[in-house]
This record gives structure tokens, C-alpha cells and sequence, in this order.
């Protein structure tokens, strides 16, 4: 590298004089400064989730079985009551008519009564329950979970 000596060289001839218009404005030649924050920030995960919901219909099964609503039952019992009541009234008319008519029968009329009225009370019924045709409507729902993530990243489209 050389160096130079002369009048040139020793006057500056590297270095330019500013301008009036520089030198009068204070912001011309002045580098802007920019604050870049390189700390990292953390995303924000946000997750929703719904419980299940779970619907079950036995309609099907309640009427295959019998079971009625609580109107129909109601009114059931009240006939299956009445029934009975006419049954038992029934029952005590004819053996009246058969006390009545006791030189008809040969025997001990009123033993016989007894023991058909003992027979009567004492008549089961068996009803044997088995798995019904139709089974429980079953509707599940399940919901899948929301799930937000927000960055600090911003995409050229935004």
C-alpha cells in the first residue's frame, strides 16, 4: 500500500466537505436506529372440550314389556281393579245359588264351596319374561375438541 505525500494528501483530498443543506439539517446523514426485541415468545394454546352427550330411548322396550306411561298405568290398574271386583262378585252369586239349590247337589254342598273358593285364591298365574325384540335406542354424541393456537408469526397474506 502506498503512501502519498504532497499538498493533496495532506489537505484531506479523501474526505468531502458537507453541503449547506447538510449542515444545516440535523436528521440528513444520520443513521436511523431500529430496536429489534429478539426475546421469544411463548404461543398461546387454548383447548375446549364439550362432555358427550348421551340420549337413551326405551320407549320400544317399555311398550314390548307392557310398561305404560304413568296416565295409561293409572287407568289399567283402575281396570284390572274392577275386573277382579266383578270376578269375586261373580264367585259369592253362585255359590249362593248353589246354597240355595243344596238338595241339587249330593254331599257336602257348603265343603265344596269352601274348597272352590280356596282353589279360586289360590290360582297363580306364570309369565315368563325373556329378552325383549327390540332393544334400547341408544344416540351418543360426541363432540371433538376446539383447539386455538396463537402465535407471535404473521404470514405475508395477513
Amino acid at each position: 500500500m502506498g503512501v502519498s505525500v504532497g499538498p493533496a494528501a495532506s489537505a484531506g483530498a479523501g474526505l468531502r466537505m458537507p453541503t449547506l443543506a447538510e449542515r444545516t439539517d440535523p436528521n440528513i446523514g444520520l443513521k436511523e436506529r431500529v430496536n429489534v426485541d429478539a426475546a421469544p415468545e411463548a404461543a398461546r394454546l387454548e383447548i375446549r372440550t364439550r362432555n358427550p352427550v348421551m340420549t337413551v330411548d326405551w320407549d320400544p322396550v317399555w311398550r314390548e314389556r307392557g310398561f305404560l306411561k304413568v296416565h295409561d298405568q293409572a287407568r289399567e290398574i283402575q281396570a284390572i281393579a274392577q275386573e277382579r271386583y266383578a270376578r269375586d262378585l261373580e264367585s259369592r252369586v253362585q255359590a249362593g245359588l248353589r246354597a240355595r239349590d243344596i238338595h241339587r247337589e249330593k254331599g257336602n254342598v257348603f265343603g265344596r264351596i269352601a274348597f272352590d273358593k280356596f282353589l279360586n285364591t289360590r290360582r297363580r298365574y306364570v309369565q315368563i319374561d325373556a329378552a325383549p325384540k327390540f332393544g334400547v335406542q341408544i344416540d351418543v354424541r360426541i363432540y371433538p375438541p376446539e383447539i386455538r393456537v396463537e402465535t407471535n408469526f404473521k404470514w405475508e397474506r395477513d
